[in-house]
C-alpha cells in the first residue's frame, strides 16, 4: 500500500491504520510505503516505485493499493514499473479524492487513469458529490458528520450470469460487493467525493503498454464496469458554507477484469475517505454541537452492521485482485468447506464415479446453498468460473459458464436453452464429490492436511474434479439433445398434419 501527501498509516484522522489492521487481521501480509517518507510506513524513506529496495514485481507483491493525495506526478520509470506489474497479472487498487487530489499517481497509471475522474469533480459548488445525506444526532448537517455512525447508502449494479431474466439466480452483484445478506450496499460518507467511470475501450497505448487489451485468442477489448452507484443529495453544510447540491447519482466503484488478456485486475474507488480513520473510527473528528463525540462507524465500541458490510467490501477486493496463479486454491477450498457444511454431512458422500446426474445435482445444490450462505448470491458462478479457469478443462465450457460482469440488466445477449445453473451445479458438485473420495471424512484431519500446505492437493484434485464434471455434462446434454430432437420432430409432424388438412 502506497500513499503520499497528507495521508499516512498512523492513527490520526487521515491515517489508514484501521483499514490496514482489518486487512492484516484477515491473514494478509501488508507492506506500507509513503512517497514523501515517514507516516508510520513499514518501508522507510521516500518510496519510489522504480528504485524500491524490494522491486515492485509479482514475484514480491500480489497487488498494489494506491491512496493518492499529491498531484506531483510519478516519473516515467515509475510508470513503467507499475505498468509492467499490471501486465504480469498484478492486481491494482487506486483512489484519491475530489478534483486533482491523488492525480500524481492515479492519472499516470494505465487503465486506472480512465476508470476514475482525477481532475474535475468540484469541492464546493452544487455539482459536488456530497454523500453525507443525513445530519448527525444533533440534527444539524456539518462537515464532520462524515465521522458519525450513519453510512451512506450505495446501490450495487446487478449483472447477469446468463440465466432467464425472471430468475433471481440469474442476477448478482460484482464479487467485490458480495455479501451473505445480498450485497454490500453502503459506504462511509463524505461531503466531496470524486467519481468512478466505465469508459468505452479503444485502441492505443499508455505508459508503454496497451491501454485496453483484447482477450488472448481475440475478441472485443475488455471493458471496465461501474459496480456500485451512489447518490449526492445532501443539504448545505452549516460550518463550511457549502451550498445544497443538485441531487444526482455517480459511480462509487469501478472494476476491470483483465484475466482474459492475462493482465491484472483493477478496482477504483471514488474517495479514500471510504478507508481513512476519521470516517471509520472517528479519529480527529470534532464533537457535534451537543459535544457528543463522533466515533465513526462504531456504537459502544462495536462496529455497526453497515461497517461490517463495508469491511466485507475491503476483504472481497483484496481477494478479487489476487493474480490468477494465486487464486488456484481458493475455489477448491470453498468446495472443501462445502463438503463439511451441516446439510452436506447428511448426504451420503462420496457418490460413485462417474456420478449419475441426479445425485450430482443434489450435491451441487447443497454446495450452492453453502457457499451462498457464506459469500452471498452469485458465489457459485464465481467459484465455478475460478475452477474452470484454474484447471485444464474445456475452454468452451469455461466460456459458456463464465459470469459476464459487463452485462448489466440492459446488456442481454441471445437467449440460451442450456440450463446454465444446473451445469454450474454439476461442476461444483463434482469437485465436492472428488474431495469426498480422496480426503478424510473427519473435519479435523482434513484441516491438518490442508494446514500443512494445499498446493499439491489442489494440483491433483482440481483436474479430476473438472474431468468428472465434463463427463457428466457431456452425457447429460447428449441425452437431453436426443430427447429434445424427438420432441421437436413430434411437434413438427403435428404441424405438418394440421396443415395437410
Amino acid at each position: 500500500m502506497v500513499t503520499d501527501g497528507s495521508l499516512d498509516f498512523g492513527t490520526g484522522g487521515f491515517g489508514l491504520s484501521e483499514f490496514v489492521g482489518i486487512v492484516q487481521g484477515a491473514g494478509h501480509t501488508v507492506s506500507t510505503a509513503r512517497r514523501n517518507g515517514g507516516g508510520s510506513a513499514s518501508i522507510p524513506g521516500s518510496f519510489n516505485f522504480s528504485t524500491a529496495a524490494t522491486p515492485v514485481t509479482t514475484a514480491n507483491y500480489d497487488q498494489v493499493w494506491i491512496f493518492g493525495f499529491s498531484t506531483a506526478a510519478i516519473n516515467v520509470d515509475e510508470r513503467s514499473v507499475i505498468a509492467g506489474f499490471m501486465q504480469s497479472g498484478g492486481g491494482l487498487f487506486a483512489t484519491g479524492d475530489h478534483a486533482t487530489i491523488g492525480a500524481g499517481m492515479g492519472a499516470n497509471i494505465p487503465r486506472v487513469n480512465a476508470m476514475r475522474n482525477w481532475s474535475s469533480v468540484p469541492m464546493f459548488d452544487p455539482e459536488r458529490h456530497d454523500t453525507v445525506l443525513n445530519p448527525g444526532a444533533d440534527a444539524i448537517k456539518q462537515f464532520d458528520d462524515q465521522a458519525d455512525t450513519i453510512a451512506q447508502p450505495m446501490y450495487p449494479v446487478f449483472f447477469s450470469n446468463g440465466g432467464p431474466d425472471t430468475a433471481a439466480a440469474s442476477w448478482s452483484v460484482h464479487p467485490v460487493l458480495r455479501h451473505p445478506a445480498g450485497a454490500v450496499d453502503c459506504l462511509p460518507d463524505h461531503p466531496h467525493e470524486s467519481e468512478c467511470l466505465a469508459p468505452v475501450p479503444g485502441a492505443g497505448n499508455f505508459a508503454g503498454v496497451e491501454q485496453w487489451p483484447t482477450p488472448i485468442g481475440g475478441g472485443a477489448r475488455i471493458a471496465p464496469v461501474v459496480v456500485g452507484v451512489t447518490v449526492s443529495a445532501g443539504r448545505f453544510i452549516t460550518d463550511l458554507g457549502k451550498p445544497p447540491v443538485r441531487p444526482h447519482s455517480f459511480g462509487a466503484i469501478s472494476a476491470y477484469d483483465g484475466d482474459a488478456a492475462r493482465v491484472g485486475r483493477i478496482v477504483c474507488d471514488a474517495t479514500w475517505h471510504h478507508f481513512v480513520n476519521i470516517n471509520l473510527n472517528g479519529a480527529g473528528a470534532t464533537p457535534d454541537t451537543t459535544m457528543t463525540a463522533r466515533t465513526g462507524l462504531y456504537v459502544a465500541g462495536n462496529p455497526t452492521p453497515e461497517y461490517e458490510k463495508i469491511q466485507r467490501y475491503f476483504l472481497n477486493t483484496v481477494r478479487w485482485l489476487a493474480p490468477r496463479n494465486r487464486r488456484n486454491c481458493w475455489p477448491v477450498l470453498q468446495a472443501a468447506l462445502a463438503r463439511f457444511d451441516f446439510e452436506m454431512l447428511e448426504f451420503e458422500l462420496p457418490q460413485p464415479h462417474p456420478c449419475p446426474w441426479d445425485p450430482l445435482q443434489s450435491i451441487g445444490r447443497l454446495a450452492e446453498d453453502a457457499v451462498t450462505r457464506h459469500w452471498g448470491p452469485g458465489a457459485m458462478a464465481e467459484i465455478v468460473d475460478e475452477l474452470l479457469s484454474s484447471g485444464d478443462g474445456s475452454p468452451g465450457l469455461a466460456q459458456l459458464l463464465k459470469p459476464h460482469y459487463g452485462k448489466a440488466a440492459n446488456g442481454r445477449g441471445e437467449p440460451s436453452l442450456l440450463p446454465l445453473q444446473e451445469l454450474r451445479r454439476a461442476v461444483l458438485g463434482a469437485m465436492v464429490n472428488v474431495i469426498a473420495q480422496h480426503l478424510p471424512a473427519d473435519e479435523e484431519k482434513l484441516a491438518d492436511i490442508l494446514g500443512d500446505g494445499h498446493d499439491a492437493i489442489v494440483a491433483k484434485l482440481l483436474p479430476e474434479g473438472i474431468r468428472a464434471a465434463e463427463f457428466a455434462i457431456h452425457d447429460y446434454l447428449e441425452r437431453a439433445l436426443k430427447h429434445t430432437r424427438a420432441q421437436a420432430k413430434m411437434i413438427q409432424e403435428g404441424k405438418e398434419a394440421k396443415e395437410a388438412k
